[in-house]
């Protein structure tokens, strides 16, 4: 920044990092409802009872499993699309069949391409179906990553299940998304957080990991944590519209500038996980020094998986 003087053709960007000058033309607008407040929706975000997501004879053995760790993960979050935040002119929304399923405003669908699911001012439920096209779903919150699972407030992890396989190794002999989805992880440091929910109790730490996400975005080491109608933690909107309680309680999400290079809009620098070390600073020149594992190594989270004394993988109920 230094030599740079303010002009009409720039705008000042400032993050905890610091700040520059940054071209106005490459910078992309965005447009939402001023004042909307996610936190203040009255849906309860309390995270379901294991009793609810757990078989009695899971929930019971707990303790007496074989625990298996996965390693770091680092966080992003995502939620539920609202209408009422991106108000607009309407457009027919399209069914995988080039049906006409609703009208809706085109910032709103925009918004339900980049998180999965929505729902619109008048009450109807929107699901990302690819290629510009929805489909319209009647469930509390919205499907899973398929096999009939559902994702849930602050107890849903979505994953690359190919890399997740990987990790997993010979454990889970032929692995994939079938015989993974719904894994039980926990998060030994979420639980030490002592995060209080809107039930007043204290996250336990335990999540499903049950959807998946864009592998240009969530894969190797990623995780993308459910947080219903909240907010996602996006550093581009005022705190009120991206607030949920995990960012409250100090889980930083990775952002755009923990990735030091970008060839486009959507391609970022990744490091290979064979070379990630357990100390980023042992990394040598050119070895992932561009992308999150060194800028922010801070941010990733201890995640465990269970298995029974058969050797088969502790699930979710769908």
């Amino acid at each position: 920044m230094d030599g740079f003087q303010d002009h009409e053709e720039y705008i000042r960007v400032s993050n905890e990092k610091g700040a520059c000058l940054y071209p106005k033309k490459n910078l992309k607008p965005l447009f939402y409802r001023a004042g909307f407040r996610p936190m203040d929706s009255p849906k309860d975000h309390s995270p379901k009872p294991l009793e609810f997501l757990l078989t009695s004879s899971d929930r019971e053995s707990l303790d007496s499993v074989t625990v298996f760790n996965l390693g770091k993960y680092y966080p992003t979050y995502y939620h539920l699309a609202i209408e009422e935040a991106y108000p607009g002119s309407l457009v027919p929304a399209l069914s995988p069949s080039g049906r006409e399923i609703g009208k809706a405003s085109a910032l709103f669908l925009e918004q339900v391409r980049w998180e999965g699911s929505g729902i619109a001012k008048d009450g109807t439920k929107y699901h990302f179906a690819g290629n510009g096209r929805y489909e319209t779903y009647d469930l509390e919150w919205g499907w899973g990553a398929g096999y009939g699972y559902q994702v849930y407030p602050y107890r849903t992890i979505a994953v690359n299940f190919k890399d997740l396989c990987a990790k997993l190794g010979p454990k889970v002999s032929r692995c994939n998304k079938s015989k993974a989805i719904g894994a039980l992880a926990f998060l030994p440091g979420i639980r030490e957080k002592r995060i209080r929910m809107p039930n007043g109790k204290i996250h336990d730490g335990y999540f499903c990991i049950n959807d998946t996400g864009s592998p240009e975005y969530i894969r190797g080491d990623r995780m993308d944590i459910f947080v219903g109608l909240h907010g996602g933690g996006s550093p581009y909107q005022p705190k009120e519209q991206s607030r949920n309680i995990f960012l409250d309680a100090g889980i930083q999400p990775l952002v755009p500038w923990d990735w030091k290079f970008y060839t486009s809009e959507k391609q970022r620098e990744w490091c290979s996980e064979d070379k990630i070390p357990s100390d980023p600073s042992r990394l040598k020149e050119g070895e992932c020094s561009l992308d999150y594992h060194f800028n922010a190594p801070e941010k990733g989270w201890e995640v465990r998986v269970f298995f029974r004394k058969d050797g088969s993988l502790i699930r979710c109920k769908p």
